[in-house]
């Protein structure tokens, strides 16, 4: 097996890049060992969204924030438990690093997957740049093995294990997603009691037998998909969110590209490539409809 390092310098991967992304994998190795320290109280604050932070959130930006300005290469940082772009002081690199610390951590006092998400950009900025323009997306899950998960534009998906001395090492690349699948994560069903379109997709799948994976965690339920080859991941809007509840910079740009480079497709309702939206606007939400592509199309197609 070879190492992350290897892998990446074997790519051809820029070294600001290169760096960039080990010190991604280092934060993500610091963010699993505060894990397993097991902290999951109530932080007594709201992140940007005016969600209830835990403890494990707020030390979990903490750590990556740190690691992406110990870089020296990242000019701002964008983070989903803070308000605006964090701008580091100069002289700094080129480029602009969307994240979310802890995705889906309402799960972990049940001891359920969870796991982090990262999207590069050039430049520093963040609104007015779209999933097309990423050099680089990456995810990574806290499960009973650590992994991450990295695209490069171009180049495809590498998956990467934590040893048992905290080294990340190759296990699987070259990743590829059939075009229809028996596998189903259906996100927001509440939406099925206003969406009978919705309702009727549901019920079509079930009809059909296909095998329901849906933990009520993004990245475990998209790498579900990722791993076994196959699967539709449909999270639509609702009353409450219209326009869909998951952030476009924070989780739905980055593994639209991760899936593109697999194979895949990511496509909000109206039937638009998530890569092709433009953030208008950092916390920006949209609807996404993401995995095998025909399934993906039908399942849009389905809903219009």
């Amino acid at each position: 097996m070879y190492s992350y390092n290897h892998t990446l310098r074997e790519q051809n991967t820029p070294s600001d890049v290169r760096s960039i992304l080990y010190h991604i994998a280092r934060g993500v190795k610091y963010i699993n060992f505060s894990l397993r320290a097991g902290n999951t109280g109530v932080a007594s604050t709201e992140n940007s969204s005016g969600e209830e932070q835990l403890a494990l959130d707020v030390l979990s930006d903490k750590i990556m924030m740190e690691q992406l300005e110990q870089s020296e290469l990242v000019s701002c940082c964008a983070s989903e438990e803070q308000d605006g772009l964090v701008r580091f002081p100069a002289p700094r690199g080129k480029y602009t690093v969307a994240y979310d610390p802890l995705d889906g951590s309402s799960l972990v006092d049940a001891n359920l997957t969870i796991g982090s998400i990262f999207g590069i950009w050039e430049g520093c900025e963040l609104v007015g740049k779209k999933g097309r323009e990423l050099v680089a997306s990456a995810y990574a899950i806290y499960g009973p093995r650590v992994e991450l998960i990295v695209a490069l534009k171009g180049k495809g998906v590498f998956i990467f294990e934590m040893n048992d001395v905290g080294e990340f090492m190759l296990t699987q690349k070259e990743l590829e997603l059939k075009d229809t699948s028996k596998y189903f994560a259906p996100g927001n069903l509440r939406a099925t009691a206003i969406n009978p379109k919705y309702l009727t997709l549901v019920e079509k799948y079930i009809a059909e037998k296909r095998t329901l994976r849906y933990s009520g965690g993004m990245v475990p339920d998209l790498h579900h998909i990722l791993k076994k080859g196959e699967g539709i991941f449909t999270y639509p809007g609702c009353e409450t969110h219209p326009n869909g509840k998951l952030r476009l910079a924070f989780e739905c740009a980055p593994f639209a590209m991760i899936f593109e480079e697999a194979g895949g497709i990511a496509l909000d309702a109206h039937g638009t490539n998530i890569l092709d939206l433009e953030i208008k606007e950092q916390h920006e939400r949209t609807t996404i409809f993401i995995g095998s592509p025909a399934d993906v199309k039908n399942a849009v197609e389905a809903l219009k």
